[in-house]
Protein backbone atom coordinates (compact mmCIF):
# COMPACT_ATOMS: atom_id res chain seq x y z
CA UNK A 1 0.00 0.00 0.00
CA UNK A 2 1.48 3.49 -0.60
CA UNK A 3 2.61 5.24 2.42
CA UNK A 4 0.56 8.40 2.43
CA UNK A 5 -2.57 5.62 1.81
CA UNK A 6 -1.94 4.74 5.93
CA UNK A 7 -2.22 8.46 7.63
CA UNK A 8 -5.98 8.22 6.57
CA UNK A 9 -7.93 5.93 9.24
CA UNK A 10 -11.35 4.87 7.79
CA UNK A 11 -14.64 3.50 9.23
CA UNK A 12 -16.79 1.48 6.59
CA UNK A 13 -20.32 1.60 7.69
CA UNK A 14 -22.09 -1.08 5.09
CA UNK A 15 -20.30 -4.14 4.62
CA UNK A 16 -21.70 -7.43 4.70
CA UNK A 17 -19.55 -9.32 7.04
CA UNK A 18 -21.50 -12.72 7.30
CA UNK A 19 -20.30 -13.02 3.84
CA UNK A 20 -16.80 -12.01 4.52
CA UNK A 21 -13.63 -14.30 6.05
CA UNK A 22 -12.35 -13.15 9.51
CA UNK A 23 -8.60 -13.70 7.20
CA UNK A 24 -10.40 -10.86 5.15
CA UNK A 25 -11.25 -8.14 7.84
CA UNK A 26 -7.93 -8.88 9.26
CA UNK A 27 -6.52 -7.32 5.73
CA UNK A 28 -8.69 -4.40 5.84
CA UNK A 29 -7.31 -3.69 9.59
CA UNK A 30 -3.90 -3.58 8.26
CA UNK A 31 -5.06 -1.38 5.14
CA UNK A 32 -5.72 1.48 8.17
CA UNK A 33 -9.72 0.36 8.72
CA UNK A 34 -10.60 1.26 12.37
CA UNK A 35 -14.12 -0.52 12.30
CA UNK A 36 -17.36 -1.85 10.15
CA UNK A 37 -20.78 -1.64 10.66
CA UNK A 38 -21.92 -5.39 10.31
CA UNK A 39 -25.56 -5.00 7.80
CA UNK A 40 -27.92 -7.04 7.74
CA UNK A 41 -28.70 -7.64 3.42
CA UNK A 42 -30.59 -9.34 1.29
CA UNK A 43 -30.10 -12.91 2.52
CA UNK A 44 -33.31 -14.14 1.31
CA UNK A 45 -35.47 -17.00 1.55
CA UNK A 46 -37.00 -16.25 4.55
CA UNK A 47 -40.61 -18.09 4.21
CA UNK A 48 -41.69 -16.83 8.41
CA UNK A 49 -40.26 -13.80 10.50
CA UNK A 50 -38.72 -16.33 12.65
CA UNK A 51 -35.69 -17.47 9.62
CA UNK A 52 -35.05 -13.81 9.14
CA UNK A 53 -34.64 -13.59 13.62
CA UNK A 54 -32.30 -16.67 13.52
CA UNK A 55 -30.35 -14.54 10.88
CA UNK A 56 -29.96 -11.27 13.05
CA UNK A 57 -28.57 -13.90 15.80
CA UNK A 58 -26.23 -14.55 13.48
CA UNK A 59 -24.92 -11.15 12.97
CA UNK A 60 -24.70 -10.08 16.28
CA UNK A 61 -23.03 -13.40 17.99
CA UNK A 62 -21.22 -15.22 15.07
CA UNK A 63 -20.27 -11.99 12.89
CA UNK A 64 -19.61 -9.47 15.53
CA UNK A 65 -17.14 -11.65 17.53
CA UNK A 66 -15.75 -12.57 14.09
CA UNK A 67 -15.00 -9.08 13.42
CA UNK A 68 -13.53 -7.88 17.02
CA UNK A 69 -11.64 -11.18 16.61
CA UNK A 70 -9.99 -9.57 13.71
CA UNK A 71 -9.27 -6.09 15.58
CA UNK A 72 -11.96 -3.68 14.25
CA UNK A 73 -14.90 -2.32 16.28
CA UNK A 74 -17.76 -3.44 15.12
CA UNK A 75 -21.84 -2.25 15.21
CA UNK A 76 -24.26 -4.32 14.11
CA UNK A 77 -27.12 -2.91 12.04
CA UNK A 78 -29.86 -5.08 11.38
CA UNK A 79 -33.30 -4.85 9.58
CA UNK A 80 -35.38 -6.18 6.55
CA UNK A 81 -33.48 -5.62 3.06
CA UNK A 82 -36.55 -4.55 0.44
CA UNK A 83 -35.52 -7.58 -1.43
CA UNK A 84 -35.16 -10.14 1.73
CA UNK A 85 -38.97 -9.44 2.97
CA UNK A 86 -40.19 -13.07 4.23
CA UNK A 87 -42.56 -14.90 2.03
CA UNK A 88 -45.30 -14.29 4.99
CA UNK A 89 -46.01 -13.01 8.18
CA UNK A 90 -45.72 -9.52 7.72
CA UNK A 91 -48.51 -8.33 10.01
CA UNK A 92 -46.72 -10.66 12.86
CA UNK A 93 -43.18 -9.33 11.50
CA UNK A 94 -44.26 -5.81 12.19
CA UNK A 95 -45.52 -6.78 15.66
CA UNK A 96 -42.24 -8.55 16.58
CA UNK A 97 -39.53 -6.72 14.79
CA UNK A 98 -38.93 -4.08 17.39
CA UNK A 99 -38.67 -6.89 19.87
CA UNK A 100 -36.01 -8.61 17.95
CA UNK A 101 -33.69 -5.79 17.28
CA UNK A 102 -33.01 -4.85 21.25
CA UNK A 103 -32.64 -9.03 21.68
CA UNK A 104 -29.74 -8.80 19.02
CA UNK A 105 -28.14 -5.70 20.28
CA UNK A 106 -29.08 -3.57 16.83
CA UNK A 107 -26.91 -0.07 16.80
CA UNK A 108 -28.38 0.72 13.65
CA UNK A 109 -31.44 -0.07 11.41
CA UNK A 110 -29.69 -1.56 8.33
CA UNK A 111 -30.20 -2.11 5.38
CA UNK A 112 -33.68 -0.61 5.20
CA UNK A 113 -35.41 0.69 2.01
CA UNK A 114 -37.27 -0.26 -1.29
CA UNK A 115 -36.57 -2.67 -4.52
CA UNK A 116 -39.77 -2.74 -6.37
CA UNK A 117 -41.34 0.80 -4.99
CA UNK A 118 -44.48 -1.84 -4.15
CA UNK A 119 -46.92 -1.38 -1.03
CA UNK A 120 -45.21 -4.57 1.22
CA UNK A 121 -41.92 -2.28 0.70
CA UNK A 122 -43.32 1.25 1.70
CA UNK A 123 -45.35 -0.68 4.63
CA UNK A 124 -42.39 -1.91 6.32
CA UNK A 125 -40.02 0.70 5.43
CA UNK A 126 -42.66 2.95 7.15
CA UNK A 127 -42.67 1.08 10.50
CA UNK A 128 -38.83 0.16 10.15
CA UNK A 129 -38.08 4.30 10.35
CA UNK A 130 -40.54 4.57 13.04
CA UNK A 131 -39.15 2.07 15.16
CA UNK A 132 -35.73 3.63 14.34
CA UNK A 133 -37.16 6.85 15.74
CA UNK A 134 -38.79 5.21 18.80
CA UNK A 135 -35.48 3.22 19.44
CA UNK A 136 -33.03 6.44 18.76
CA UNK A 137 -31.41 4.23 16.45
CA UNK A 138 -29.59 5.87 12.91
CA UNK A 139 -30.84 3.91 9.85
CA UNK A 140 -29.13 3.07 6.10
CA UNK A 141 -31.73 3.16 3.62
CA UNK A 142 -30.77 1.53 0.69
CA UNK A 143 -31.56 3.04 -2.82
CA UNK A 144 -32.03 0.42 -5.58
CA UNK A 145 -30.15 0.07 -9.23
CA UNK A 146 -33.38 0.65 -11.51
CA UNK A 147 -35.38 3.39 -10.95
CA UNK A 148 -33.29 5.06 -8.52
CA UNK A 149 -34.57 8.47 -8.48
CA UNK A 150 -37.88 7.34 -8.03
CA UNK A 151 -37.20 4.95 -5.17
CA UNK A 152 -35.49 7.65 -3.16
CA UNK A 153 -38.00 10.08 -3.52
CA UNK A 154 -40.98 7.56 -2.20
CA UNK A 155 -38.43 7.07 0.41
CA UNK A 156 -37.96 10.67 1.76
CA UNK A 157 -41.68 10.84 1.28
CA UNK A 158 -42.27 8.09 3.94
CA UNK A 159 -39.16 9.22 6.29
CA UNK A 160 -41.14 12.73 6.60
CA UNK A 161 -44.12 10.54 7.61
CA UNK A 162 -42.04 8.91 10.14
CA UNK A 163 -40.82 10.69 12.77
CA UNK A 164 -37.06 9.86 12.46
CA UNK A 165 -35.06 12.88 12.01
CA UNK A 166 -33.04 12.93 8.71
CA UNK A 167 -29.62 13.62 10.62
CA UNK A 168 -30.08 9.78 11.38
CA UNK A 169 -30.45 8.20 8.08
CA UNK A 170 -27.95 7.74 5.44
CA UNK A 171 -28.99 7.44 1.89
CA UNK A 172 -26.87 4.61 0.54
CA UNK A 173 -25.98 4.23 -3.11
CA UNK A 174 -26.48 7.57 -4.29
CA UNK A 175 -25.07 8.60 -7.32
CA UNK A 176 -24.52 12.07 -9.54
CA UNK A 177 -27.88 12.05 -10.42
CA UNK A 178 -29.55 11.19 -7.10
CA UNK A 179 -27.28 12.88 -5.16
CA UNK A 180 -28.82 16.46 -6.15
CA UNK A 181 -32.16 14.69 -5.59
CA UNK A 182 -30.76 13.84 -1.97
CA UNK A 183 -28.59 16.83 -0.72
CA UNK A 184 -31.86 19.15 0.69
CA UNK A 185 -33.04 16.02 2.49
CA UNK A 186 -30.81 16.60 5.77
CA UNK A 187 -29.61 12.75 5.31
CA UNK A 188 -26.19 11.58 5.07
CA UNK A 189 -25.12 11.03 1.80
CA UNK A 190 -23.47 7.86 0.91
CA UNK A 191 -21.26 7.03 -1.83
CA UNK A 192 -20.84 3.10 -2.30
CA UNK A 193 -17.38 2.28 -4.06
CA UNK A 194 -18.77 -0.98 -5.85
CA UNK A 195 -18.22 -2.91 -9.28
CA UNK A 196 -22.10 -2.31 -9.58
CA UNK A 197 -22.27 1.35 -8.39
CA UNK A 198 -19.67 3.92 -8.13
CA UNK A 199 -15.93 3.50 -9.18
CA UNK A 200 -13.37 4.89 -6.63
CA UNK A 201 -12.81 7.45 -9.30
CA UNK A 202 -16.35 8.24 -9.57
CA UNK A 203 -16.67 8.77 -5.82
CA UNK A 204 -13.79 10.63 -5.46
CA UNK A 205 -14.79 13.27 -8.64
CA UNK A 206 -18.10 13.89 -6.20
CA UNK A 207 -16.14 14.56 -3.15
CA UNK A 208 -13.69 16.88 -5.52
CA UNK A 209 -16.19 18.43 -6.96
CA UNK A 210 -18.88 19.21 -4.38
CA UNK A 211 -16.83 19.25 -1.35
CA UNK A 212 -17.23 16.42 1.81
CA UNK A 213 -20.16 17.98 3.55
CA UNK A 214 -22.65 15.03 4.82
CA UNK A 215 -21.07 12.55 2.14
CA UNK A 216 -19.83 9.08 3.55
CA UNK A 217 -18.08 6.68 1.77
CA UNK A 218 -19.02 2.49 2.08
CA UNK A 219 -18.38 -0.75 -0.09
CA UNK A 220 -20.87 -2.44 0.05
CA UNK A 221 -19.00 -4.78 0.17
CA UNK A 222 -20.21 -8.67 0.82
CA UNK A 223 -21.03 -11.48 -0.97
CA UNK A 224 -21.48 -10.67 -4.65
CA UNK A 225 -18.63 -9.22 -6.58
CA UNK A 226 -17.24 -6.52 -4.47
CA UNK A 227 -13.97 -4.63 -3.56
CA UNK A 228 -12.69 -5.50 -0.43
CA UNK A 229 -10.43 -2.61 -0.33
CA UNK A 230 -12.87 -0.19 -1.73
CA UNK A 231 -12.13 2.98 0.55
CA UNK A 232 -8.46 2.58 -0.37
CA UNK A 233 -8.99 2.68 -3.61
CA UNK A 234 -11.47 5.69 -3.00
CA UNK A 235 -8.83 7.39 -1.05
CA UNK A 236 -6.38 6.48 -3.52
CA UNK A 237 -8.05 8.14 -5.94
CA UNK A 238 -9.11 11.47 -3.94
CA UNK A 239 -5.46 11.82 -3.53
CA UNK A 240 -4.94 11.78 -6.73
CA UNK A 241 -6.92 14.51 -7.16
CA UNK A 242 -5.13 16.62 -4.31
CA UNK A 243 -8.51 16.39 -1.98
CA UNK A 244 -7.08 17.93 1.13
CA UNK A 245 -6.41 15.14 3.92
CA UNK A 246 -9.25 16.38 6.40
CA UNK A 247 -11.60 16.31 3.61
CA UNK A 248 -10.73 13.00 2.71
CA UNK A 249 -11.08 11.78 6.13
CA UNK A 250 -14.20 13.78 7.11
CA UNK A 251 -15.64 11.24 4.05
CA UNK A 252 -14.06 8.05 4.42
CA UNK A 253 -13.68 8.33 8.76
CA UNK A 254 -15.45 11.11 10.35
CA UNK A 255 -18.76 11.15 8.79
CA UNK A 256 -19.68 8.02 9.28
CA UNK A 257 -18.89 8.03 13.15
CA UNK A 258 -21.04 10.93 13.26
CA UNK A 259 -23.82 9.21 11.55
CA UNK A 260 -23.25 6.19 13.87
CA UNK A 261 -23.30 8.82 17.06
CA UNK A 262 -19.80 7.90 18.24
CA UNK A 263 -18.30 11.38 17.01
CA UNK A 264 -19.89 15.33 17.59
CA UNK A 265 -19.11 18.38 15.30
CA UNK A 266 -19.69 19.91 11.94
CA UNK A 267 -20.81 17.61 8.77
Amino acid sequence: MPGRMALIPFIDPHVHADSRSGEELGRLRAAGCEGVAIVAGAAGGFSCPEGLYDYFRRLDRLDRRKVERSGLRAWVALGVHPAGIPDAGLDALEDGLGEALRAHGAQALGEIGLERCDEREQRLLLRELELAAELGLPAIVHTPREDKARALGLSLEILSRSGLDPERVLLDHLDEQTLELAEGSGCWLGLSVHPAKLDPERAAAIVDGRGPERIVVDSDCGANPSWLFALPAAISAMQDLSVPDAAIRAAVHDHALRFLGELAGET
